[in-house]
């Protein structure tokens, strides 16, 4: 693969066009199929070409979500960012809040910007302890590979149904010249008067949800099934994100929320599926995507009774996040036997480990 790598990419030198990283990945797939399909049989094919087909699936996902963006660039000129601005006040501005402090910190936004840049680098690493053993035990049925692929297929849509391009490009200058003023992160725009506006075809409307905020959230309810070592991984990786997310002036905290809650919702349909769809999980579904709705709903038509508030829409903006965390909690908890005293995730045979290894980083 690396070999592979080299080599495209020291043509590309001699060409003198940019480098791209990539070819080595496709190459060692397509060596891994052709093996599995000539040397393998039984299990370990099937095991091999399965690992090879998620790869791919994220390789295909990732090309369609560039369409996905260019898409929503030609298809919807203006954006709604004037409404999630003013509803944004009710969280006291947090993205310029946190844009001037980044700003004032320059090893912090060295930092953010490189979580921020690498966010699949993060998932590869949760992966990493998910997958590692799936050659003799199989794959886990939850797995961190599976919710990225989900939140990709789905949130994407909701970009058509509320276009916001955030607010570095609408109220700052990431587009020069293309924003409404050039405030951000300074000065918070005071007027209460929102509406829909034309802005540059040149910024993607993927603000709402924040996938960002949700792919994080994802790494860290999967890498808090894990060893302590990756929890603190997934924990730190999930604040760097959400920092990166306001202080690069890619999202406003609003969106953070809708895409927490968003995310919180996919997983509780996903986690533990040996469960099934029993009560717990579908009054958590069901309660999710309307919190989701309502929270879309809001922004866009009650923003200026959202920033009159007080602290009341703050309150139930992250009330709501807090409950919808603590009912996925609920679900993604191995159920205990009665009377039985709860396994520490360290516990040999816990539930929902993998048997005989006892590794909770492979539990469905």
């Amino acid at each position: 693969m690396l070999g592979a790598e080299v080599l495209f990419n020291a043509e590309r030198l001699i060409a003198g066009v940019p480098l791209h990283f990539g070819n080595g990945v496709m190459w060692a797939l397509a060596g891994f199929a052709a093996y599995a399909g000539v040397r393998l049989s039984g299990r370990e094919r099937a095991v091999v070409l399965k690992a090879v087909g998620v790869a791919a699936i994220l390789i295909v996902a990732n090309a369609v979500s560039a369409v996905w963006l260019g898409l929503t660039m030609q298809a919807l000129p203006e954006v709604a960012d004037h409404f999630v601005e003013v509803a944004d006040r009710a969280l006291g501005s947090p993205s310029w809040v946190m844009g001037r402090f980044v700003q004032d910190h320059e090893a912090y936004l060295w930092l953010i910007t490189k979580v921020y840049t690498y966010l699949p680098v993060g998932a590869a690493v949760v992966a990493y302890f998910q997958l590692r053993r799936s050659s003799t035990d199989g794959f886990p049925r939850h797995h961190i590979v599976k919710s990225f692929i989900v939140i990709g297929a789905i949130g994407p849509i909701v970009y058509f149904l509320f276009p916001v391009v955030g607010p570095a490009y609408a109220f700052g200058n990431q587009v020069p010249g293309a924003g409404w003023m050039d405030v951000w992160p300074h000065v918070v725009p005071t007027s209460l008067e929102p509406f829909s506006a034309v802005y540059s075809p040149l910024a993607p409307r993927n603000c709402m949800p924040s996938l960002h905020t949700a792919w994080a959230t994802a790494i860290l309810v999967h890498a808090l099934r894990g060893p302590r070592l990756l929890k603190l991984f997934g924990i730190a990786w999930w604040v760097c994100t959400l920092s990166a997310t306001l202080g690069l002036g890619a999202h406003y905290g609003v969106d953070l929320v809708a895409g927490f809650v968003f995310v919180l919702t996919l997983e509780a349909a996903m986690a533990r599926p040996e469960d099934g769809w029993h009560a717990r999980r579908i009054v958590t579904v069901a309660g999710g995507a309307v919190a989701f709705a309502v929270i879309l709903l809001a922004s866009r038509y009650l923003s200026v009774p959202m920033a009159q508030s007080g602290h009341l829409a703050a309150v139930a903006l992250l009330g709501t996040a807090a409950i919808m965390a603590v009912a996925y909690a609920r679900i993604a908890r191995p159920a205990q036997p009665d009377g039985a005293a709860p396994r520490r995730p360290g516990d040999a045979g816990a539930a929902g480990g993998t048997g005989a290894t006892g590794d909770p980083a492979l539990a469905a």
